[in-house]
């Protein structure tokens, strides 16, 4: 089921359309299917545009601070910031974004809660070399002091449907489970309604912001292949949430 979930949104992708419009104008002759490709990757590469699709779907998540949030039976941080590389003595990781795993710790800190939950995140396609990134992350917890006890990992999981109901079957026992949840601004709105789903009920502690404040230059203008990226990237979400809006 996870590889359609990753692959049918490819569907729907700028690019796809692209792609398909000039190959129908190789098979036609035609120029139409040129020019309305040509204006699709203007649009969709365009940095203006792009930024302000990140925007709206960080719109409602302004960034708290610890002293913003009441005690909770567990912090919960999502998978998704971290990459496993290959090191000159073997697998390593490196943060692609960090701020998910900071902001676990920053609220631990705080004395937010006992406990911290991290999510196994690790796709089918993975090699068995490959640690769930919830089992790397304790240990880089283990580094700011958070001790062993205080630590819990979920169950091997492949989305936020899954992170769901495995921290779900971890506070079984709480009548209305009350989490503190951190995971990227983008992402919040439909993580934490699929939470809530569960019965959970959810503090949300967004983080990893992707549009910062910029003021408009020439070059907010100007196509870029960043832009045309940051596109696709805001589009999938959206279409993720459009998904869980009938689920």
């Amino acid at each position: 089921m996870i590889y359609l979930h990753k692959i049918l949104p490819y569907a729907l992708y700028p690019i796809t359309f692209i792609i398909l419009l000039l190959a129908w104008a190789a098979f036609s002759k035609k120029r139409l299917p040129v020019i309305v490709a040509l204006f699709l990757l203007v649009v969709t590469s365009s940095p203006i545009i792009s930024n302000g699709m990140i925007q709206y779907l960080e719109r409602a998540e302004l960034r708290k601070s610890p002293t913003d949030i009441h005690d909770a039976d567990a912090i919960v941080v999502l998978s998704g910031m971290i990459e496993p590389i290959q090191g000159f003595h073997g697998l390593m990781y490196e943060w692609s974004d960090p701020d998910r795993f900071f902001g676990g710790i920053e609220l631990m800190k705080a004395g937010k809660a006992r406990k911290i939950i991290f999510t196994g995140g690790k796709m089918p396609w993975q090699s068995d070399e490959i640690k769930p990134e919830g089992e790397v992350l304790s240990k880089f917890a283990a580094d700011f002091d958070i001790s062993s006890s205080q630590i819990i990992l979920t169950k091997n999981v492949q989305n936020t449907k899954d992170e769901a109901l495995a921290v779900k079957e971890i506070l079984i026992n709480s009548k209305t489970p009350k989490i503190i949840l951190v995971t990227s601004a983008f992402h919040m709105p439909r993580s934490k309604k699929l939470f809530e789903n569960e019965g959970i009920e959810v503090q949300t502690y967004p983080v990893d912001y992707k549009a910062g404040i910029s003021e408009l230059t020439p070059m907010s203008f100007l196509p870029s292949a960043d832009a045309f990226r940051n596109f696709q990237f805001a589009w999938r979400e959206m279409i993720g949430r459009f998904y869980y809006s009938f689920n």
